[in-house]
């Protein structure tokens, strides 16, 4: 299959359905939210805490994303850790030469995978302005997720 992979139906609709094309009634329909996996590290869970609760506002997330959401989470915590591993120390000593080039060589490479899983990640859920830019949300009584945005405090 070549082209860009097809948007799902509930985004289709939130974008009022530029296409004009007919929308997939029967798409699956997982239930909304979910909880964080008790396997998150420490700086993961601090992502998932961050974000979380904006992307369940969105009706964003179900718990066949859970996985998904997680991956985006541990890999923001990997590329904070290696980032900070690659920084001097708090008396702004660098370690030695030949220690700094391993952990730099090392640390860069892991922050460098962190960053595009982040990337790929954060585009799939939104997470971008680019991303963000292709989604439009209309007003009160114009799409889906009107419930939802009523249940919410102003």
């Amino acid at each position: 299959m070549s082209g860009p992979p097809p948007k799902p139906t509930a985004l289709k609709r939130l974008e009022g359905n530029p296409g004009k094309r007919k929308l997939n009634d029967n798409e699956p329909q997982p239930v909304a939210g979910c909880t964080a996996p008790a396997w998150l590290t420490p700086g993961a869970r601090a992502e998932w805490d961050r974000v979380y609760p904006e992307i369940e506002r969105l009706g964003l997330m179900t718990v066949v994303d859970r996985a998904a959401f997680a991956a985006y989470c541990i890999a923001v915590d990997v590329m904070e850790r290696a980032t900070t591993e690659m920084m001097p120390t708090a008396d702004n000593r660098l370690p030695e030469l030949t220690e700094k080039k391993t952990r730099a060589t090392g640390a860069e490479s892991l922050r460098r995978e962190a960053m595009k899983t982040i990337k790929s990640f954060a585009t799939e859920f939104g997470f971008t302005p680019a991303s963000r830019s292709r989604i439009e949300v209309k007003q009160a009584g114009e799409n889906a997720l009107d419930a939802l945005m009523a249940d919410e405090p102003n």
